[in-house]
């Protein structure tokens, strides 16, 4: 693995602003943050995506994002909270190691979808749900 400065907060090498930390977790704001509390969760042990987080690493990143949720609800009281989770470049990630964003939202806050959503018909649906349905 090269270096990976969520390893290093971590590790206590480098600094961060540390919210929660746990046996598995830590939870801090984020310096390049888009609002008030922009916080991020990542496992202590590194996996680099969510294609290699182990599953219970997995479960405590969610326990510890359900938590500060609840915080950041409880003392910032915003309007609503974006949760963002992006894996490899192409999907957006710019730190290799999982974090989880929690993003509070004010009414029009100016933070947009970068995608629009449009209907797809069920049929269209069907050859990508065969592939990928689990049972």
């Amino acid at each position: 693995m090269a270096e990976c400065v969520f390893c290093d907060f971590v590790a206590g090498r480098a600094a961060t602003a540390v919210l929660h930390e746990d046996a598995d977790t830590l939870a801090f704001l984020d310096i390049t943050a888009v609002t008030p509390g922009h916080t991020l969760v990542i496992p202590k042990r590194h996996a680099a995506d969510l294609w290699e987080i182990s599953p219970d690493d997995a479960a405590a990143v969610m326990r510890t994002v359900h938590r500060l949720a609840a915080r950041i609800r409880d003392v910032l009281n915003p309007d609503g909270l974006t949760l963002f989770q992006a894996n490899r470049a192409a999907g957006w990630q710019d730190v290799f190691h999982l974090h989880v964003h929690l993003v509070p939202r004010a009414t029009g806050d100016q933070l947009h979808r970068p995608w629009k959503a449009d209907p797809v018909p069920l049929a269209t649906l069907e050859p990508i749900r065969t592939l990928l349905a689990l049972s």
